[in-house]
């Protein structure tokens, strides 16, 4: 299955994206729950977020990706590369 990487920037203000934040943590740990996530992490200031998925396509990762918290709630930008892992 092709691995796709997700950065989560931030875009929300003082306390705004926190809630969302939580929420998107859970979202997290049900994608690993499914087997759709390989990693993730936080950004060390607080300011977002870079996970690697493993899914079937382009389109699940896309939908995947929307499905934030975050990024329903408009409080973060993103963006999704193809990752090939090198051995």
């Amino acid at each position: 299955m092709p691995l796709y990487v997700r950065t989560l920037l931030i875009t929300g203000v003082g306390e705004e994206p926190d809630d969302a934040a939580r929420a998107h943590e859970r979202h997290l740990q049900e994608l690993r729950s499914a087997g759709k996530l390989r990693a993730a992490g936080r950004f060390a200031a607080g300011d977002g977020y870079l996970e690697i998925l493993d899914v079937a396509d382009r389109k699940e990762a896309e939908s995947l990706a929307r499905a934030s918290p975050l990024v329903e709630q408009g409080l973060a930008s993103w963006m999704l590369r193809e990752w090939v892992e090198l051995e």
